[in-house]
């Protein structure tokens, strides 16, 4: 972690991959009845406010925290203000990928990080035709991800994606790629740079797309560089880092 990144924790926390930042006017000491419904609803009306702008992971966020206790609820957000929990989270997102789904559970379990990798022949590729097929070309695909979920609740995710072609084992051409997110902390804005792609030098001879994700939060800032490659067998690598 770079010292920046530190320093930040006292008024800021972010999530690499899963990013996250600290609530403005955390209430984590001021357990009132009144307190809590305000900061409940406040949350509420931020994540109305995007899923009435066609947010669909936001309409499933928001129904996904509606749904949550009373007591569920302030849990809920006083775990997305925890500065040591968040710190936790800042340095499990660098741990290397792995095929299929790993899981890596905070705060008691409350808290759930999923990186997901997958990919395979894509069969629905607008580069596709039935010549190359016949003459043994696939188009390919493969993608990493994360998710944070805070009590089963979908808070944040970034992913990454490559898409290509192969003959036999050989990658023959690397299509763009694509790179998405959502994020639902108030006060946090997050981007990515363009997508990078390019076949890597042989023996390896993967399909690599790349992004860059920079995160504003709270007046602070950082990046962390998003990677994932892959061949004739779809998923082979990625990872997330400085």
């Amino acid at each position: 972690m770079r010292s920046a990144i530190r320093k930040s924790l006292v008024s800021t926390a972010a999530l690499a991959g899963v990013t996250l930042a600290l609530l403005p006017g955390s209430a984590q000491a001021d357990d009132t009845p009144a307190t809590q419904v305000l900061r409940v609803a406040k949350y509420q009306a931020y994540l109305s406010a995007k899923a009435a702008k066609g947010d669909e992971q936001a309409k499933e966020t928001a129904e996904g925290f509606a749904a949550l206790s009373a007591a569920e609820k302030k849990r809920f957000l006083d775990l997305i203000e925890d500065r040591t929990l968040i710190k936790q989270l800042l340095i499990a997102g660098e741990a290397p990928a792995a095929a299929g789904t790993t899981r890596q559970a905070f705060a008691g379990g409350d808290v759930v990080q999923e990186r997901e990798t997958t990919g395979g022949e894509d069969t629905t590729s607008p580069f596709s035709t039935s010549a190359l097929r016949a003459s043994g070309y696939r188009d390919m695909w493969a993608s990493y991800s994360y998710v944070d979920k805070f009590l089963g609740v979908k808070v944040s995710k970034v992913s990454v994606r490559t898409n290509y072609q192969v003959k036999g084992k050989d990658t023959t051409k690397v299509y763009p790629g694509s790179a998405s997110h959502y994020l639902y902390v108030p006060g946090c804005d997050f981007n990515h740079s363009p997508v990078k792609e390019w076949i890597s030098s042989p023996p390896a001879d993967n399909a690599q797309s790349e992004t860059v994700w920079t995160a504003e939060c709270w007046g602070s800032s950082w990046d962390m560089r998003e990677r994932v490659w892959g061949d004739y067998r779809g998923f082979v690598g990625g990872y997330l880092k400085e």
